[in-house]
């Protein structure tokens, strides 16, 4: 037999819920404080599920899906934000426009002081203060019916291309695989318009060979000969004993040793640290060169997609001397003697080149030739989805060299994420193998958790509200009178303190919210 799916429940329930639970003093709710107390423990996940599905900049509000519980204890956001990835960075492509205007404008940006609210002014209910109010427009860069019609109908939409309600075969239906929007796929058209929306995001740099000796092999053998490349991450040394010579054997009487003159770069024991150390240990053969890369980038869209570019030098020809060109020919005479001349072979009529009647390129080539050339995810046309957070938007822009005008707290901050970059790498273990469990689905299945649709900022309060009482009735339980808890969660001293009253309330660091 299957579970049986519990209806959901309309949003005045909780809200009558939570009203309701204000004051956990009163006597009525003697038997909900064991509840609240033992709800504490999933704050951090509700506090995390909530945050996972916060409203992007471009949508004006987000109605999510909540379990709760009978006695308001705690709220979960059983949501989880799925996005189809070419499409999510090219709408962040577009806010870094948007909002640079925006900014400059000051239409929607204020520069906010926190905490927003005072330490004593109590949780806002949302009913009373919130549900009424018109919310503020979104921030959209406004398309171009033209050159944007691919993506023009559903590019700021919650779920872009999910297929709709109403049973009919609706052309978004052939690009992602159903409401689970689990896999996409999009056209060449749509892709080119996501890949341009996207261009602040993404770098223009195609060429491998630039990341000679600044990738993360390269770290990694830097790191273990305790050297830094130049503008390049340092670290502690991962051998200690690097410079101890042996006592028997040295560079003068050591029959195996290479005795170079010259002075050997940092550079040069990185890329061949076989041939310049003396030690190697846990190093990395780095690649000599990449494939030489000839893409040229076309920023005209009015030229043609095949043009001999500006930037390509040509190769003149040498002019060679009377005596050379008569003896180039005497040569060819001799070469071809016995053989046909090319004016003897024709073709019979009806007969024409391969391929003639196609054209050499259409509208889609120069949009096909720069996807080919794009990083992921703009090279691929099909794919699945992710959730928001685990798509990096600007990942790669510490991984290249810092320009040298910028300021040193620049380059430090470069030098501090390629470092966390490089300890992730090395310090990642395969996940262990444990049965997946979803809590709010788990939650969702018992009888004293409903669920309901309720607009964002009401769960947020929900969250904080929640929070509050629960640490309100730990301070209780702990009988310690002398502390009060402001709607901030800052936990004051009412009085000044004994040594034995400081020892009692200590909470910890994991107290604060």
């Amino acid at each position: 037999m299957g579970a049986e799916q519990k209806p959901d429940m309309p949003p005045e329930t909780i809200r009558k819920i939570i009203k309701d639970h204000g004051n956990m003093s009163q006597k009525k709710f003697r038997h909900d404080k064991r509840v609240y107390l033992g709800a504490l423990k999933y704050v951090p996940h509700a506090v995390y599920k909530l945050l996972e599905n916060m409203p992007m900049p471009w949508e004006q509000a987000r109605e999510v899906s909540v379990v709760y519980h009978n006695t308001g204890a705690i709220s979960f956001v059983a949501d989880v934000p799925r996005v189809i990835e070419p499409v999510y960075v090219a709408q962040w492509g577009t806010m870094w426009l948007a909002m640079r205007r925006e900014k400059r404008d000051r239409r929607h940006f204020k520069r906010m002081r926190f905490p927003p609210f005072d330490d004593e002014e109590p949780i806002l209910d949302y009913a009373d203060n919130i549900m009424d109010v018109e919310p503020t427009e979104p921030v959209q860069l406004q398309l171009d019916e033209d050159e944007d019609e691919p993506v023009l109908d559903w590019f700021y939409d919650r779920n872009p291309l999910m297929p709709t309600d109403d049973g009919e075969a609706a052309p978004s239906q052939r690009q992602v695989n159903g409401t689970s929007y689990r896999k996409w796929r999009l056209s060449l058209a749509q892709m080119s318009v996501l890949y341009r929306l996207a261009g602040q995001l993404i770098s223009d740099l195609v060429d491998r060979n630039y990341f000679y000796l600044f990738d993360l092999e390269a770290f990694k053998t830097a790191k273990a000969l305790n050297m830094a490349i130049p503008g390049g991450p340092k670290f502690e040394p991962l051998y200690r004993d690097m410079y101890e010579e042996d006592e028997d054997w040295n560079e003068f009487n050591d029959i195996n040793k290479i005795i170079i003159r010259n002075q050997v770069r940092t550079e040069y024991r990185i890329a061949f640290p076989y041939l310049y150390n003396s030690r190697p240990r846990s190093v990395y053969a780095a690649k000599y060169h990449a494939p030489h890369c000839c893409y040229v980038k076309q920023d005209d869209p009015d030229l043609p997609p095949y043009v001999y570019d500006a930037v390509i030098n040509p190769l003149p020809m040498q002019k060679a001397d009377e005596g050379d060109d008569d003896k180039m020919i005497d040569d060819a005479e001799d070469e071809n003697e016995g053989e046909y001349d090319i004016s003897d072979v024709f073709m019979p009529q009806g007969v024409d080149p391969f391929l003639s009647t196609t054209p050499l390129y259409t509208d889609d080539t120069a949009s096909g030739i720069d996807l080919l050339w794009a990083p992921h995810p703009f090279n691929k046309r099909s794919g699945r989805t992710r959730r928001a957070q685990d798509i990096p938007l600007v990942g790669e822009w510490f991984k290249e060299h810092c320009p040298p005008e910028y300021p040193v707290k620049v380059r430090v901050s470069y030098q501090k994420l390629l470092k966390c970059w490089v300890l992730n790498s090395l310090h990642n273990r395969p996940p262990k193998s444990l049965k997946k469990r979803n809590l709010v689905a788990e939650c969702h299945k018992l009888k004293f958790f409903n669920r309901t649709q309720l607009d964002w900022v009401e769960v947020g309060l929900q969250v904080c509200r929640q929070g509050y009482n629960m640490l309100s009735l730990l301070i209780q339980r702990k009988n310690l009178s002398y502390l009060h808890l402001d709607y901030n969660f800052n936990l004051k001293p009412i009085k000044t303190l004994t040594t034995k009253e400081r020892k009692k309330s200590r909470f910890g660091n994991a107290f604060h919210l």
